[in-house]
């Protein structure tokens, strides 16, 4: 059986599961050397899951089948109370294709509104991310600023 659920803290059994996959997400951006940057922060990032989206209102979100963790996602507001940042979308390998990237966007898109965000946008390399590029415009998000390899996308929630 297929759910998504959210880590509720730091010392949740969840939360080391939410590590886990986040380690799989870190390896694959020093492998595609697309995280420049971005290590130290992402390293401290997944010591203290979930507190950088809980303590940001957002959340972390699992997904499982059959109770094993196969996907996160994340989000968590911006400087603009009324934007959020989706972040760390990462499928394992063994369980692509089968739909669950699409269905934890739709999950954190539908709490982003629960929550009365108006907006969410992210970030994704364009070289070593094509398909999560792809999949986040099929579902709506439009193009609002490049930078080198990275395509910042936007939707809106209202």
């Amino acid at each position: 059986m297929r759910r998504i659920e959210a880590v509720p803290n730091e010392a949740s059994p969840l939360a080391e599961r939410a590590r886990a996959l986040f380690r799989l997400y870190y390896e694959f951006l020093v492998s595609t050397k697309s995280c420049g940057s971005h290590l130290p922060k992402l390293d401290d990032e997944i010591a203290t899951l979930p507190s950088a989206y809980t303590g940001n209102s957002g959340e972390v979100l699992l997904a499982l089948i059959d109770d094993v963790s196969v996907g996160c996602i994340a989000y968590r507001v911006t400087d603009d109370p009324q934007t959020c940042d989706i972040k760390r979308l990462f499928v394992h390998p063994d369980f692509r294709g089968h739909g669950l990237s699409r269905a934890l966007i739709a999950e954190v898109i539908a709490r982003a509104k629960a929550r009365n965000f108006n907006r969410a946008i992210l970030d994704t390399d364009t070289t070593t991310m094509a398909a999560a590029h792809a999949l986040y415009v099929a579902v709506g998000f439009k193009e609002y600023k490049r930078q080198d390899n990275l395509t910042y996308l936007e939707l809106d929630l209202t």
